[in-house]
């Protein structure tokens, strides 16, 4: 099964890295960056990460689209009705207008999921946050369901979009 491996980091860091090791992709937003890859391997290049096996797949992924990262954590007796939920999301986004690719996975080691998504533009992003398959299957309230009284005090639903490089150096958040 093919492995998803992403780490975090300030930009300047993360370029330094993406410099050592010039075959994984890069994404910013403001000071915020991510290094990802995709192997056969479940070890990972990255000493700080996370790991996903990935369960649905679809495309190539580009550094250069904007990439939208859902992550959900999740407890162990919520992983079955969740695993229906992602594969409902893995066929809404080979329908849905605007997706180069995607990746939908498990985490190694850990009770959460990623939703890896590489649109044609960041407005595409923006109209499918509108309609009512982001509204009713990766939104916050969507994936609460899948929570317990437990897991609130854990890490916490999040999702991310990163820009490629030419464009988050483009519109820096941080001009004073």
């Amino acid at each position: 099964m093919m492995k998803l491996h992403l780490t975090t980091g300030t930009i300047t860091y993360m370029q330094g890295l993406k410099k050592e090791h010039r075959d994984v992709k890069i994404g910013a937003m403001g000071q915020d960056a991510v290094l990802y890859y995709e192997s056969d391997s479940a070890d990972s290049i990255f000493s700080s990460r996370n790991s996903y096996d990935v369960q649905y797949t679809s495309g190539t992924l580009d550094e250069n689209n904007p990439t939208s990262m859902h992550f959900i954590p999740v407890p162990d007796e919520r992983k079955g009705p969740l695993h229906g939920h992602l594969a409902d999301v893995n066929e809404i986004l080979l329908g849905t207008r605007g997706v180069q690719s995607h990746r939908i996975g498990e985490a190694l080691g850990e009770d959460a999921y990623i939703v890896l998504i590489q649109w044609a533009q960041t407005s595409t992003y923006n109209d499918f946050k509108q309609t009512n398959s982001y509204k009713n299957y990766l939104s916050t309230e969507a994936l609460a369901k899948y929570r317990t009284a437990e897991s609130l005090f854990h890490k916490s639903i999040s999702s991310k979009l990163y820009l490629p490089l030419k464009d988050n150096e483009e519109n820096p958040e941080d001009e004073f």
